[in-house]
């Protein structure tokens, strides 16, 4: 039985497990920081360069005697950001704490996604309206996965997949960063865009977030990405931001309208659907405040 475990930020080390018992050699394992965290790794999991091992080692005089003690779950890596996949067969990204646990990952994404959005909500304040930029997308990805993953703000340079396989996001010949600039030259230079109404906002909302899903420009977070900049172009215009899990609730329809905008250039199902969001955000809104 494995519980939430305290993450280890004193050093981004790619994460430490705490494990009853005993390893094959001190240099394996170090003091836990507390005897009640822990989180079992099965030995074929463990994954962390030798040297890098010894060095951490060398951070206790003494032999681990904690009740419980931390593993090293990364050894032997060969890529930087590569996938691990745990015992029950979930593929997960290399991150900070070496975590193979999906609802664990889930957890601390979604702490990201609040950082991200008190990151909008900051700039929203400011009296001139923000223009999205590309540095500016880069710093809610770090928002999002700084915390998390050491992918945070750079660009992918892998191929992407996803499901199964039929949606691919090559790797362009030229890297990401050329294509970021030709998305801002045509999308993210119209921004701030403010709207009069809201067919024409509603428009350049699903252009925007589509032609951002079509470039998949970060290794992960990249749909959370799209719906945080999609909430500071509303908030601009005195909407309500979008909650990033509506499309959890309307899978099928955005999976179909991401496709009709990658492959099509169709952006009104988009559209559509990101005004139906949007509708029921006031909804919601209006039921809180009923009384």
């Amino acid at each position: 039985m494995t519980t939430p475990i305290n993450w280890r930020w004193s050093e981004k080390d790619f994460g430490f497990r705490f494990k009853l018992g005993k390893g094959r050699s001190a240099a394996e394992y170090y003091q836990a920081g507390s005897p009640d965290d822990f989180y079992t790794v099965s030995p074929k999991d463990r994954k962390l360069a030798a040297k890098r091992v010894e060095e951490l080692s060398k951070l206790w005089s003494n032999s681990p005697t904690a009740p419980r003690m931390v593993a090293n779950p990364w050894r032997n890596y060969t890529l930087p950001w590569d996938w691990i996949v745990s015992d029950d067969k979930h593929q997960i990204s290399l991150n900070y704490a070496g975590c193979l646990d999906p609802e664990e990952v889930d957890r601390r994404e979604d702490e990201g996604v609040a950082r991200a959005q008190e990151l909008i909500n900051d700039l929203v304040q400011r009296a001139e309206p923000v223009r999205i930029t590309v540095d500016l997308c880069r710093q809610v990805h770090t928002a999002l996965m700084g915390e998390i993953y050491p992918f945070a703000g750079e660009w992918r340079t892998v191929h992407l997949h996803k499901g199964d396989g039929m949606t691919k996001w090559p790797l362009p010949p030229c890297g990401i960063e050329p294509m970021m600039l030709k998305l801002d030259q045509d999308v993210l230079s119209r921004t701030p865009f403010l709207a009069e109404d809201n067919g024409a906002l509603f428009a350049f909302l699903s252009q925007l977030m589509n032609e951002f899903l079509a470039l998949h420009p970060f290794r992960e977070g990249n749909g959370r990405t799209a719906f945080i900049l999609a909430s500071l172009v509303l908030m601009q215009n005195d909407l309500l931001p979008l909650d990033v899990y509506d499309r959890r609730r309307d899978e099928a329809r955005y999976f179909a309208a991401c496709e009709a905008g990658r492959v099509q250039l169709d952006y009104k199902p988009l559209a559509v659907l990101l005004e139906e969001w949007e509708e029921a955000a006031l909804q919601r809104w209006k039921e809180r405040n009923a009384d």
